[in-house]
């Protein structure tokens, strides 16, 4: 099995916000999603502004800085300390979001600290996703929810997650994603149960074939409104949140 690649996020500066032939732009596409997902997740559990949330490999901050807009307490941490530097950089004044270099394995966060923990496109770049889960719960509060996205283990998403990246952006890095640390819904659901966390929902997600899908496919660069959709079937990636039990 390659190793999976995750040194290039600390070089990428502005790209994370900027520029169309990276892979990264997919990345900043796909944000959008996860953010609303993430907002209606918070309003269905009843997390409101001002409670606290872990961003769990946050990058530079692509959904983490929008949550602190809205009014979160956000702490972002990572370890890619330029992409911890980029997300400093891009905090607007007056909002509460603070960043960190730090391991999933292990953060360095307080017991039972956070209302929620976002688990966003990051339990496919590591090899002990069971151990992130243990200290997701362990900083979560009783009650409190962790929210995911990675992608399952299928053809499907081995076809668009690693080799469609490449067709669409002309700039992707060698294994950005490592097919073998895709992890099927069941087993995340069991791994997620080992650590009392109850797995409530899960839906699929997948690129729009649309007209700026197309247009991305040849020109090599993400069209502006290249996007991504909820969708019933989870063959390629999806997104869902668990519940920390309360005792």
């Amino acid at each position: 099995m390659p190793t999976i690649n995750n040194a290039f996020y600390s070089d990428l500066g502005d790209r994370w916000f900027e520029g169309d032939d990276h892979a990264i732009a997919l990345l900043r596409a796909e944000s959008v999603i996860k953010i609303d997902y993430v907002h209606a997740v918070f309003e269905k559990v009843g997390i409101e502004p001002g409670t606290r949330v872990l961003d769990v490999a946050c990058g530079a901050g692509l959904v983490a800085l929008p949550l602190a807009e809205a009014g979160f307490l956000v702490r972002g941490i990572d370890l890619a300390e330029g992409a911890i530097e980029t997300a400093r950089a891009h905090t607007s004044a007056g909002t509460d979001a603070s960043f960190a270099v730090a391991d999933a394995y292990d953060t360095g966060e307080p017991d039972a600290h956070y209302d929620a923990v976002l688990l966003l496109d990051m339990l496919e770049h590591v090899e002990r996703p069971a151990d992130v889960l243990t200290e997701a719960a362990r900083v979560l509060q009783p009650g409190g929810v962790v929210v995911f996205h990675t992608f399952n283990r299928t053809l499907a998403a081995q076809l668009l997650a690693i080799h469609g990246m490449k067709i669409v952006a002309r700039d992707t890095p060698e294994h950005v994603h490592v097919y073998d640390l895709f992890i099927a819904p069941a087993e995340l659901g069991r791994m997620a149960g080992q650590v009392g966390l109850a797995v409530k929902e899960i839906q699929g997600v997948r690129p729009m074939v649309n007209r700026a899908f197309w247009w991305s496919v040849f020109h090599r660069r993400i069209h502006p409104d290249f996007s991504f959709t909820k969708t019933r079937s989870q063959a390629v990636g999806y997104v869902g949140y668990a519940v920390k039990g309360e005792g």
